[in-house]
This record gives C-alpha cells, sequence and structure tokens, in this order.
C-alpha cells in the first residue's frame, strides 16, 4: 500500500442537506401520550427535554461553527485493502508531536460516539509526545463500510493495523482501554471484592437490566432502525440523547454537544454502524464466548476504570488474561471517558505508556 493516496479532508456538509434539516426539525411532530407519565425518565428521554433542544436546534444550533471547530482537527482520508471485504475509504485524525521519539497512539471510540471523542485529550497527549491517530471506525462518520455481511471485530482491527502500517507505525506494544469487556473466569473460592468492585458489579446489573436492549435491536434489525434515524433528525436525537444522558456520570451535556454528537451519525447516515452489532452479536444478545475468551494478551494492559462504566471487571479477572502493567480506578466517569473526564484518562494514558513503551 503506498501513503500517496493520503489526502487532507475537512468535513463540509452541503447547504441543501442543511436546508433540508432545517426543515424537517420545523416540520417535526412530538408525541405526547405520556408527556405526564408516572415513570418519568424510566422511560426514556422526556417530552420536555425533546422539546427544549429541538427548539435550540432550529434557533441556536449553529452547525458551520461546529464543523470549524471540527476542522481545526488535522484529518485525512486514505484507502484501505479490506480483502475479501473490498476497499475501505477511511477517515482518520494524525496529530503528530513535536516531542523527540514521540509514542504513536491509536484511539478508538465505539457507538454512540464517533472520532470527536478525541477532541479534548488530543492536545495533552501531543503536548506529552504522543502521535495520536483518531479513526473513524468502518461503517462510522466519514469511513465507508462493506456491503458484504460477516465483518466481524478482527476484520475492523485488520484495518486499523493497516491503516497504522501505512501511516509508518508497525508494531502493537501496549494496549490501554477504559472498558474491558471478558467472561467471567471459572473460580475456585470467591474472592474479596472491594467497594469499588461490588458497585461495579451493580453497575453492570443497572445497564443489563435497564439499558442494554439497544443491544438486541441493533444485533436484530439494524436496517429497521437506520431507516428511522436516517430519515428523521429528532429520532436520531431522541435514540443518541437517551444514550449520552444515561451512560455519562452527572456530565453537563450541552445541547449543542448532544446535537453535534447525533448529526455525526445523521450526515453520513447511522446504520453501517447499527450493523456492526449484527455482525458481531447473535440476537440474543450475547456476544460469543469464544470472541470474549482466548489467548492471554501477553502485551502491558493499561485499564482505566470509571466509577460509571458500564461494566467494569475486577482487576483479578483481567489478570487472567491480560498482562495487567496499569490499573487506575476513579470515583467519576462513565462511558464516555475521553470526554467526560479528559484529564484523568489522559494522565493515566500518559504514565502507562511512558512506563511500558519499549522502542
Amino acid at each position: 500500500m503506498s501513503a500517496l493516496d493520503i489526502t487532507p479532508f475537512k468535513v463540509s456538509i452541503p447547504a441543501s442537506e442543511l436546508k433540508l434539516l432545517k426543515t424537517k426539525l420545523e416540520t417535526s411532530r412530538l408525541p405526547n401520550q405520556l408527556a405526564d407519565c408516572q415513570w418519568g425518565e424510566a422511560n426514556g428521554v422526556t417530552l420536555n427535554f425533546m422539546r427544549e433542544t429541538v427548539q435550540f436546534w432550529i434557533n441556536e444550533y449553529d452547525w458551520r461553527q461546529e464543523e470549524e471547530k471540527i476542522n481545526q482537527m488535522p484529518q485525512f482520508k486514505t484507502h484501505i485493502d479490506g480483502g475479501e471485504f473490498g476497499s475501505f475509504d477511511v477517515h482518520f485524525i494524525h496529530m503528530t508531536s513535536n516531542v523527540k521519539e514521540a509514542i504513536p497512539l491509536l484511539f478508538l471510540h465505539g457507538w454512540p460516539g464517533s472520532f470527536i471523542e478525541v477532541q479534548k485529550i488530543l492536545t495533552p497527549l501531543t503536548s506529552a509526545g504522543f502521535h495520536v491517530v483518531a479513526p473513524s471506525l468502518p461503517g462510522y462518520g466519514f469511513s465507508s463500510y462493506t456491503n458484504k455481511a460477516g465483518f466481524k471485530f478482527f476484520h475492523h482491527a485488520d484495518i486499523m493495523h493497516k491503516l497504522m502500517t501505512k501511516l509508518g507505525y508497525q508494531n502493537v506494544k501496549a494496549i490501554h482501554m477504559n472498558m474491558l469487556i471478558m467472561q467471567p473466569p471459572e473460580l475456585t473460592e470467591q474472592p474479596a471484592y472491594s467497594e469499588f468492585e461490588l458497585a461495579s458489579f451493580a453497575r453492570a446489573q443497572w445497564f443489563k437490566d435497564t439499558q442494554s436492549a439497544y443491544q438486541q435491536m441493533h444485533s436484530s434489525r439494524p436496517r429497521t432502525l437506520g431507516f428511522a434515524m436516517h430519515d428523521s433528525p429528532v429520532g436520531a436525537l431522541a435514540w443518541m440523547a437517551d444514550k449520552l444522558l444515561a451512560w455519562s456520570d452527572s456530565y453537563a451535556w450541552t445541547p449543542t454537544e448532544i446535537i453535534t454528537w447525533t448529526l455525526l451519525h445523521y450526515f453520513p447516515g447511522p446504520t453501517a454502524a447499527l450493523q456492526m452489532y449484527r455482525e458481531n452479536m447473535p440476537p440474543e444478545l450475547q456476544i460469543p464466548p469464544e470472541q470474549l475468551q482466548g489467548n492471554f494478551v501477553a502485551a502491558p494492559t493499561g485499564v482505566s476504570a470509571f466509577a460509571k462504566e458500564l461494566v467494569i471487571v475486577p482487576r483479578s479477572w483481567a489478570e487472567k488474561e491480560n498482562n495487567i502493567a496499569f490499573w487506575a480506578e476513579h470515583p467519576k466517569g462513565g462511558h464516555f471517558a475521553a470526554y467526560e473526564r479528559p484529564e484523568e484518562l489522559s494522565t493515566d494514558v500518559i504514565t502507562f505508556l511512558k512506563s511500558n513503551w519499549k522502542a
């Protein structure tokens, strides 16, 4: 693969799309059948929230201003060969450091996030000596997807590996994550779990009982949901905001932030990002064990555990399948750590990699 086809990229939504968006917003209908129901937020986003946010969207929100902020980040596109799945047009941020012998860092987002999650930690990381690469995963944002079934997590990983080698970064030498998922190990006796770990179990149970139905929808009927979100900006807002508000830890989301996060799915189209669940999870809402249990991960692994993350496994579990070289627990922070708690996360990443990176 040649690096010659790496081209600068700027987000530029056509004026015609913005005009159509405003028309859809101005003609939207909000349901009021359950406006005063006794369940309140347990039923999802409220009518008051939606009414106020849509009115803000119509009267005050400025996409061009947000677009300008996004375009301050150095963005690029390139073609990556996906083998049997065809060629992928991959969008990514690549912000390099002026520090000698800087460490390359691949930042990966999830759903309902996007590349914008890296926005608050770019400068701290590059200033500390990191070259940061933050792609839009295939099917997300401004990266293309495949029309062939069977595109699994490890195929995503292959695309990301090829992107990094194309940029001149050859090997994975360490891993850091803030949501480590694994099957419970076989235990001969019950460990003495800490208060943090017991609270994490309760949080995971809350997520399973009250928040995880979206996974079943995404993994069973993604295209059906995609039609609704693709055509209706208000519908997309409701689906996205519901998760942003519930999965964060009292983060003071502004209407502008929620709308921008929504539009980064709405403008390119949300359906392919939903399809990832269909490809990797069966309809019965369980990631196949073979995707969670495998060989021991020998690369030094760092974990930042935030108290309101959706799933946090105990360190004793993680050590059975990972070479845990760094572990930090934080009393505040939810699912969107890079956005909610950028200082804590960037400090953890810097501390971990400065100690475990070997050229």
